[in-house]
């Protein structure tokens, strides 16, 4: 009999499954890019940068950013984490440095910028393997990584409120611009020493939200019922203000302080911001019915909040599947009679 001329197939384990798995690109990567550039775009054009500073953000976190979602396949919710606090850091810098460095020039001012967020890139490249383990352990650390979280973040709140303390130095803009440059650059180190304990952060916060989201199919339809009661009781009582207007002698508003008679889209906002309890005060009530309507909105937009949240948070709790009722059993098969067991017979 001759020797079968076919290779042995190799038997893959479950481990070298799941490495090739892991080897694969991450299919949420552009997403993540594309979340990422959109949130820091927003940011720069919101802080009043010009376009080449814009565009010039855009690119770096493009390349960067890119190139670490590749490396570092964790889905669109951990993308999403780093981009928040992406944001978050960029939304910080530019407080503090109107509050205490306004003026450093712009050159100085964007080194200073890319100095934490280059040392974050840095630092996840040169941890990658554990980098790497800790996006795909997919598993929420408990508090015992407190201490880490503080020894980090503390550190860059120390430096930032030490900053407040420039202006009574009175320094000069090349002064002001090597102190917000070395203080970054603490910043820096801080972030290059503490990327485990970082990305351990970011993880845990992108599996909140990806069991939150997990969730929301739970929550669509109790919201969507929350929102067209809320809707209904402004609509009700914008015509009811509208209608209190129309059918009196005088006035029943005051817009910017003058008494005018309003139209239907002006008490829809003032329905809104009753129901809100925001209180603008550019439109105030007149009369005493008037003044009764909005006391009673509020009462009722109050009352509905707190039931719809209540609601809201049973539908999402673990026992909604119980209250959907019973689930319908699928009848079992009945046999023929020749088929029944027999009763044993008597001894």
């Amino acid at each position: 009999m001759l020797p079968s001329t076919d290779a042995p197939r190799l038997v893959k384990t479950p481990a070298a499954r799941r490495r090739r798995r892991d080897a694969r690109l991450d299919r949420y990567w552009l997403r993540s890019v594309i979340f990422t550039v959109g949130l820091v775009g927003l940011v720069a054009m919101a802080v009043g940068a010009d376009w080449s500073v814009t565009i010039g953000a855009i690119a770096a976190c493009s390349l960067g950013f890119g190139f670490f979602y590749l490396i570092f396949p964790g889905g669109a919710h951990f993308g999403m984490t780093v981009a928040n606090f992406l944001a978050i850091y960029a939304c910080l810098f530019e407080f503090f440095r109107t509050a205490n460095f306004d003026r450093v020039s712009r050159t100085t001012t964007l080194i200073a910028l890319a100095l934490p967020v280059l040392a974050f890139l840095a630092g996840c490249f040169l941890h990658r393997r554990q980098v790497f383990g800790i996006i795909h352990a997919r598993r929420i650390r408990e508090l015992e990584h407190l201490p880490r979280l503080t020894r980090w973040f503390l550190g860059m709140l120390l430096i930032g409120a030490a900053s407040f303390a420039l202006p009574r130095f009175d320094l000069g803009p090349f002064a002001l611009g090597i102190t917000l440059l070395a203080s970054m650059v603490g910043i820096a180190a801080l972030v290059l020493l503490s990327v485990r304990d970082i990305v351990l952060v970011m993880m845990d916060i992108a599996m909140v939200f990806e069991g939150v989201t997990a969730r929301l199919d739970r929550l669509v339809m109790p919201l969507m019922a929350f929102l067209t009661f809320y809707s209904l009781i402004v609509v009700v009582f914008a015509c009811l203000f509208r209608i209190a207007d129309l059918t009196a002698t005088v006035p029943q508003f005051a817009v910017h302080g003058g008494a005018v008679r309003i139209g239907f889209n002006d008490a829809l906002y003032y329905s809104v911001a009753t129901i809100t309890t925001l209180g603008f005060g550019d439109i105030a009530p007149l009369s005493m019915l008037v003044r009764a309507l909005t006391g009673i909105e509020v009462v009722s937009g109050v009352l509905m909040l707190l039931f719809g949240f209540s609601e809201i948070m049973r539908s999402a709790g673990p026992d909604s599947r119980l209250r959907a009722g019973p689930r319908r059993q699928t009848p079992s098969p009945q046999l023929p009679r020749e088929q029944l067991p027999r009763p044993p017979s008597p001894p």
